[in-house]
């Protein structure tokens, strides 16, 4: 801690000489706020969540419909048990298993 205080102190006296005493020091704490916002991105790059894990769900013949825009989606592999999303809004669960459609398709 000492050592990064000295550091701090000279890289001042040292940019200082060529720019003034507030310009070296506002670069400095521009300089170690930047880096360490940096350096928190780089860690939560690194420290991702693992891979959820997927279930195969083919056999079951799921398949969805947008009620905002009429896109179909045909689900074969699933990592929740929740309906999937599109256009912002769930959506709608019309064929499980083969069966006819459960509600109607505006």
């Amino acid at each position: 801690m000492i050592a990064t205080g000295v550091a701090i102190l000279v890289a001042v006296i040292a940019i200082a000489q060529f720019f003034g005493y507030i310009r070296a020091s506002i670069a400095v704490v521009m300089f170690l706020v930047l880096f360490s916002f940096g350096l928190r991105q780089v860690r939560a790059i690194a420290n991702s969540p693992p891979e959820p894990e997927l279930a195969d769900v083919s056999d079951y013949g799921l398949k969805y419909v947008c009620t905002m825009c009429g896109l179909e989606l045909r689900v074969e592999v699933a990592a929740r048990d929740k309906a999937p999303t599109h256009c912002m809004e769930p959506m709608k669960l019309v064929r499980a298993g083969g069966k006819p459609p459960l509600t109607t398709v505006d």
